[in-house]
């Protein structure tokens, strides 16, 4: 999925939530890259459960897990 940040243009329904995002609201659209479809939502959607709105993207870790194995010298 590619997810961005829009302005909306024009009022347009939440697929999650089914209510309107009025013109000059943010929103997120997300992209299938096989399909091509996209999906509007709100940036905190009242109507979806609170799991499947996350704003902002969690960071990974900064540790990879291939270097997690301790170096001696010999």
């Amino acid at each position: 999925m590619i997810v961005r940040h829009a302005v909306v243009r024009y009022p347009v329904a939440c697929d999650l939530c089914g209510l309107v995002i009025h013109t000059g609201e943010t929103c997120r659209i997300a992209t299938d890259e096989h399909t091509g479809k996209s999906y509007r939502e709100h940036i905190r959607c009242p109507g979806a459960p609170t799991a499947a709105v996350r704003e902002p993207v969690p960071t990974p870790p900064g540790i990879h897990p291939n270097f997690n194995h301790a170096i001696c010298p010999a």
